[in-house]
């Protein structure tokens, strides 16, 4: 994403329009891989890099499979174009979200929205995510993934029209003044132990979500994974100096609540050990328990959180599955059942959800992670490192793929020029 000069004053950048006059769409690659996480927890076995057995999830073909995006081109009459990226989140079609991407079903919704664009002649940056946002498609809204790819192009075209940079565009919006470096949080994916030392080589802020995605990971009684915590705190105070001190962010996929039946109790008594293992470094636990829907998930997080705040045990919730519209973010902060709500950029739809969503978060004293997911490409890594610049985030995700290197580097390197650019 080229990154321009940053001179137009801010009442006209936040005014801009743009005419979308033609697009083109191809599918392309996304990153890492698309799982069905109902499989997997169910008990289907990895052979290598494959997952043996049949997939249960909606729109799964297989338990691991290759993911897929669509790239997606805007064209101005006068030739400017933007590309903005349909993709989905890792476990999609679990926990109330849309199906993997497939081109044969998506691109004609992509060719839908895009004429829904063109029809509607000048239009601002708000207006145009309103029109895909209630967007019909046989009788259904478009999938969150094709706003969230259209949203992106949309911008690009306007920024480039413009001559301003998303970020400043989307700051304008939100309402912030100075655009400051946001922590980056890597995630190591399976390669669990050599992808820590990654992390630690590169100082990453916040590591390293290490993909506690079984029962055979997380063990009994969580005592496998509290080995895990334990190991990566002694390796960030063996490798790293003494001004290093990353935030131990790890996600167990409602694990702790799946395997203790739900014990309020007895994931308590994991949270105190896992603070004690991983003491001095803070600590964040993301999807510790599930419910069987967004309703059930959040109450039994608040009530998990609530105990955790009696006894002052500092380990925070995060939130991810079962929280993924707005209305979702809403309910979840505002009944107080997390510290962090993880904003997961394609279930959201549109690039302005995610502003709303961070100043829900905002005005409730509630940590904002602008999140996504590994299979993600460069194009939607960016985008959003650009939306969390804008609202001066907590944190953001290294994406796409789990690798570390790739995803610190496209994330990184995007503030980097953004915030040179805008200095």
């Amino acid at each position: 994403m080229a990154v321009p000069s940053d001179e137009a004053p801010a009442r006209a950048r936040a005014a801009a329009r743009v005419e979308v006059a033609s697009a083109d769409w191809i599918a392309t690659r996304g990153g890492y891989y698309a799982d069905d996480l109902l499989a997997i927890q169910a008990g289907s076995r990895p052979d290598g890099h494959f997952y043996l057995g049949p997939a249960s999830a909606p729109g799964h073909r297989a338990v691991r499979s290759a993911s897929i995006a669509l790239s997606v081109c805007l064209r101005e009459a006068g030739g400017l174009e933007a590309w903005g990226d349909v993709v989905t989140p890792q476990y999609s079609g679990f926990s109330g979200r849309d199906v993997p991407i497939d081109p044969a079903a998506h691109g004609p919704q992509v060719d839908a929205a895009v004429e829904v664009l063109r029809a509607a002649g000048k239009i601002t940056l708000q207006e145009g995510c309103a029109l895909l946002e209630n967007c019909d498609f046989g009788g259904r809204r478009l999938h969150t993934g094709v706003r969230y790819g259209l949203s992106q192009a949309l911008i690009g075209l306007i920024a480039q029209r413009e001559g301003s940079i998303p970020a400043r565009l989307l700051a304008d919006e939100f309402g912030t003044e100075g655009l400051k470096s946001v922590p980056i949080y890597a995630q190591v994916g399976e390669d669990r132990y050599r992808g820590v030392d990654k992390t630690i080589m590169k100082r990453v802020d916040v590591l390293p979500h290490g993909l506690i995605n079984s029962r055979e990971l997380f063990g009994d009684e969580g005592q496998s994974f509290l080995e895990y915590a334990g190991w990566v705190r002694e390796r960030v105070l063996r490798f790293g100096d003494t001004t290093y001190r990353p935030v131990i962010h790890l996600d167990v996929y409602g694990l702790p609540g799946l395997t203790m039946g739900a014990s309020v109790e007895r994931m308590v008594a994991l949270c105190a050990r896992l603070a004690a293992v991983c003491a001095p470094l803070s600590v964040q636990l993301e999807s510790p328990v599930y419910g069987r829907s967004a309703d059930e998930t959040q109450d039994r997080l608040a009530e998990l959180r609530h105990r955790l705040r009696d006894r002052g045990i500092p380990v925070k919730l995060v939130a991810d599955d079962w929280c993924n519209t707005l209305d979702d973010i809403r309910s979840f902060v505002t009944t107080g059942s997390v510290d962090m709500v993880q904003i997961k950029m394609p279930d959201l739809g549109c690039l302005t959800n995610a502003l709303e969503a961070a100043a829900i978060c905002r005005d409730n004293e509630v940590a904002i992670f602008v999140g996504g997911s590994c299979t993600e490409t460069d194009v939607s890594a960016r985008y959003s490192a650009q939306v969390a610049l804008a609202v001066s985030a907590d944190q953001v995700l290294a994406k796409p793929g789990m690798g570390v290197d790739e995803g610190t580097l496209i994330v990184g390197n995007e503030m980097d020029r953004v915030l040179k650019r805008t200095r």
